[in-house]
């Protein structure tokens, strides 16, 4: 992978009712506390995910494959926090 590339990680969505408003709030709060650049990616749409109207747009359902990418100096954590979001079991 080339310098400029960003880091790639594949989630499947586990949230029940699928990407709606109280995990979007918590991606972005989330997503805010990093300085690297997040984009959710889902039927060939792209979301900030500091967004939560771009979020919001994406649509996506349960069990949806999503890519996440990252480029900047602390992309990993930041990858790991938004997986972990998207990958929550409903409680």
């Amino acid at each position: 992978m080339g310098a400029d590339e960003p880091t790639r990680r594949r989630v499947k969505l586990a949230l029940r009712n699928g990407l709606h408003l109280t995990p979007i709030t918590e991606l972005v709060k989330r997503a805010l506390e990093f300085e690297s650049e997040i984009n959710i990616c889902f039927d060939g749409k792209v979301a900030n995910a500091r967004s939560a109207m771009e979020l919001m747009l994406l649509g996506a359902t349960h069990g949806a494959e999503l890519t996440i990418e990252g480029s900047g100096k602390d992309v990993d954590p930041a990858l790991n926090a938004v997986s972990r979001i998207l990958e929550s079991k409903p409680r």
